[in-house]
């Protein structure tokens, strides 16, 4: 098992860091001080680096800092041994450029399973209580990461959903143009269906992961269980089985698809059922519940990627002690001791209880950062 280190992140006009250079801790690295001082951007920074994409914003000229054109963000790790390095440039007026070892990337599949990741913030709690789209991002996330042909059949299947909505439209006002629509159904039911049985095999084995952990974490308490659920019925978890449900599917609900101008049966339109003790986690699961049930699936992430890439993921924790009690906040320390982790927090007193003896703290104020000196003795800590 191959353990990634981040070994330093520069920031130059970065959301509001005019210019940073930090170098971390091969253990557990703790960014503290009062909100909005830019604890949570350099976590996104390094996501970013990992994932091509920003998970709180949609447009990437709202991480360039204010009145600047441009911005830089370059991260340095250690992988296999191996000095390795990521740069991503971002532009106001043009697409953002991205270099892995110096040598510029033309896809941003060529950069996604380089630097694996896995972040946790209490904006994550949307996967458990918000609608479908949140889950499918959860998924196709994960699944970009640590299964790289996955993220290339995704982008193609979109490319021939985007194809075929628009055929729909303009059939509305055409309809000698639907003959056309066999061509598309073809291939969305062939990247389609690649789709569904690769989310299938991946929620069985992440139920596992999780399943283990809440058992864990609750002291046997609570079942957790996570299920697939595909728009497209379909009886095996085989790849030609699902193609043919898919095709039937999409020719069934034509009339309905034409009628509206929208493609009713996919992957874009499954979800992911969570449950607590055969509750769905949504509706009838506490406060407290959710957020336990939040922290066994994305430490489930962490082991996934980990046993599929046999690389073991850099953790980034947002805020996320202040969400858990003393029972969880333990089993949490306990977990991180042999990973990578970067955390933010309002403040570290708390943290003293831990005893944690590999650690770094930096205290950040107004995109500045200062590296503290500390020790378990420290009071303030």
């Amino acid at each position: 098992m191959l353990k990634l280190h981040i070994k330093s992140i520069l920031l130059k006009n970065y959301r509001n860091y005019e210019d940073l250079d930090i170098r971390l801790n091969k253990g557990i690295n703790i960014l503290y001080g009062q909100n909005a001082q830019g604890k949570t951007n350099i976590l996104e920074s390094i996501h970013l680096l990992s994932t091509g994409k920003s998970h709180r914003s949609q447009k990437d000229s709202e991480l360039i800092r204010w009145n600047q054109d441009d911005a830089r963000i370059k991260i340095a790790y250690e992988k296999e041994n191996e000095e390795q390095s990521i740069e991503m440039y971002l532009h106001r007026n043009t697409k953002k450029q991205i270099k892995l070892n110096g040598v510029k990337l033309t896809k941003i599949g060529e950069l996604i399973g380089n630097l694996h990741t896995v972040i946790f913030s209490p904006d994550h709690m949307k996967i458990i209580k918000e609608g479908p789209s949140e889950r499918r991002r959860f998924v196709d996330i994960i699944m970009s990461q640590a299964k790289p042909g996955y993220y290339y059949h995704l982008v193609q299947y979109l490319k021939v959903l985007e194809q075929r909505n628009n055929l729909l439209l303009e059939g509305k006002k055409n309809e000698k143009l639907l003959k056309t629509i066999d061509v598309w159904d073809e291939q969305l039911a062939e990247f389609g269906s690649r789709l569904i049985k690769s989310r299938a095999l991946f929620i069985r084995r992440i139920n596992e992961y999780a399943e283990e952990i809440h058992y864990r974490i609750t002291r046997d308490r609570e079942k957790l269980d996570i299920r697939y659920k595909s728009s497209v019925p379909y009886g095996e978890e085989n790849e030609t089985e699902i193609k043919k449900r898919f095709r039937e599917n999409l020719y069934d609900f034509r009339e309905i698809d034409a009628r509206r101008g929208l493609t009713h049966k996919g992957p874009h339109r499954d979800d992911v059922l969570i449950y607590i003790d055969g509750n769905e986690a949504r509706t009838f699961s506490s406060q407290g519940q959710q957020r336990t049930a939040l922290l066994s699936l994305k430490l489930a992430e962490l082991e996934y990627i980990k046993n599929e890439t046999n690389d073991v993921p850099v953790l980034l924790l947002d805020d996320v002690f202040s969400e858990l009690d003393t029972q969880r906040q333990y089993f949490l320390i306990e977990f991180i001791s042999s990973i990578q982790t970067i955390i933010t927090c309002t403040d570290v007193e708390h943290l003293n209880k831990f005893q944690i003896t590999d650690m770094s703290v930096f205290h950040v104020i107004e995109g500045k950062i200062e590296k503290e000196s500390f020790s378990l003795d420290d009071k303030r800590l």
